[in-house]
């Protein structure tokens, strides 16, 4: 019955909101660009317009050509899905003015609004009685070099505080950046091995900071070094519970990451591959504590005829060494989830998760701007898409003693509706049914991937 009415409100949604923002919120289409994918043109030169605040420098780096070159429609469009994908701009326009025959590029900037607070809610297995709930201030761009401030405060089943800063161009000739993260948190034990052995629930209390720095090599590739320190305290001293055994963990961890980002519009892209890979390193043998973790996620993104485009997704996660405690193992059904089985937890040192999705626009890439009294236009617009998709997600956990096999993998397929809301975030309603043919549905912020 519950599934029934799930659908029932999903389909009146899709029947509906589009006909409701058609008479509600004025909207314009977002391309400014009368140059053809395939036709040439040389650029003279390069204005930036609109950046009351932000630096011309940030946006110039995202460029993948310069003055006096000569560049085709498609690469401009491109270019412009790079600028806006650094989420600071409500809408960026490259314009070709032609003066005295020389080909002027403006790119004009609609900033966005930089200081808000976002209130959240998170229920553990989907059980509000088990909810985290608080708030987080978010500061970016604050001296128009793209700089983030974030401060969490969060309450409830996993109460935390945080504050995180990343400055992507520290040095902006050497391209050096700089994150910075603390973080103290009570966390309710995820593993269901771990309550086993112990006999009933627990929390570890953790404090932990990490310093990192990245290396630009151009824009496709970064380089990151990571250094970190944890403290854990556990309430039981256990081999497992602890990767020490006593009670309380002390661990310096290293890591190196890297990534490469191809994609056009990064938050929803049609085209390009991003690959992820991350290798790090706990406890350096002190306190007897040795291990490893290994990550690579690669997604690839493709349109495969008019509007219709497609997406894919390969993730694994892998700890391995000495002993590897339960709060450092590899869970489906909190981060990553099976869609299908959004509340279904399995755990081992490692996961596997693949994803193919399908996406065909509604309303693709308007600029929406309502006009209210007392609220700046920078607040009050943004750049809306609508999508219907397609999709289907499989993966498993496993252990060094699990023999690897497809046919443990469960798995999930549906439909769903995403509205974006750029460069902010999205909205996802989506019905999936898993391989037994049980239906669920959910709402979630966020992008797929």
């Amino acid at each position: 019955m519950n599934n029934i009415f799930s659908l029932k409100y999903l389909f009146t949604f899709l029947f509906f909101f589009p006909i409701l923002i058609s008479q509600t919120i004025y909207a314009e289409e977002t391309d400014s660009l009368l140059v053809k994918d395939t036709e040439s043109i040389r650029i003279d030169s390069i204005k930036i317009s609109g950046n009351d605040i932000t630096e011309e420098f940030i946006v110039l780096r995202e460029l993948t050509f310069h003055a006096g070159e000569t560049v085709t429609g498609k690469i401009l469009r491109f270019n412009r899905e790079r600028v806006f994908s650094l989420r600071l701009f409500n809408r960026v326009e490259f314009i070709i003015q032609n003066e005295q025959n020389k080909n002027i590029l403006e790119i004009h900037l609609y900033e966005s609004w930089y200081f808000y607070p976002l209130p959240f809610l998170r229920a553990h297995n989907g059980d509000i009685k088990k909810a985290t709930y608080g708030i987080n201030f978010l500061y970016k761009n604050f001296r128009g070099r793209n700089e983030t401030l974030r401060a969490m405060v969060g309450f409830g089943y996993d109460p935390s505080y945080s504050i995180y800063y990343d400055n992507p161009a520290l040095s902006f000739k050497n391209d050096i950046g700089f994150t910075f993260g603390i973080a103290y948190s009570k966390i309710n034990n995820r593993s269901k091995a771990a309550e086993n052995i112990i006999g009933d629930e627990f929390q570890y209390k953790i404090f932990s900071q990490t310093i990192s720095f990245s290396k630009r090599i151009n824009q496709f590739n970064i380089a990151f070094l990571s250094l970190g320190f944890n403290y854990i305290e556990a309430p039981f001293s256990k081999k497992g519970i602890t990767a020490s055994g006593e009670r309380i963990d002390r661990l310096m961890y290293g890591g190196i990451s890297y990534i490469y980002d191809s994609r056009d519009l990064k938050q929803y892209s049609e085209n390009g591959l991003y690959t992820f890979l991350h290798y790090s390193h706990k406890g350096f043998g002190i306190n007897d504590i040795s291990y490893n973790n290994f990550e690579i996620d690669f997604r690839g993104y493709r349109k495969l005829f008019e509007q219709l485009s497609s997406k894919w997704r390969f993730v694994y996660r892998r700890t391995f060494g000495k002993l590897v405690p339960f709060y450092d193992y590899s869970y489906l059904g909190y981060g990553e989830r099976v869609r299908g089985h959004y509340n279904d937890i399995r755990e081992g040192k490692g996961y596997l998760l693949t994803s193919l999705e399908l996406s065909y626009p509604v309303v693709k890439d308007w600029n929406l701007s309502f006009k209210l009294p007392l609220l700046p236009e920078s607040l009050t617009s943004a750049r809306i898409g609508i999508y219907l998709s397609g999709f289907i997600d499989a993966g498993d956990t496993f252990n060094d003693s699990d023999s690897f096999s497809i046919n443990h993998f469960y798995s999930g397929y549906g439909f769903g509706i995403t509205l974006l809301f750029l460069p902010y975030n999205a909205v996802r309603f989506e019905y999936a049914f898993n391989e037994l043919g049980r239906g669920e549905f959910t709402i979630g912020t966020g992008f797929s991937f």
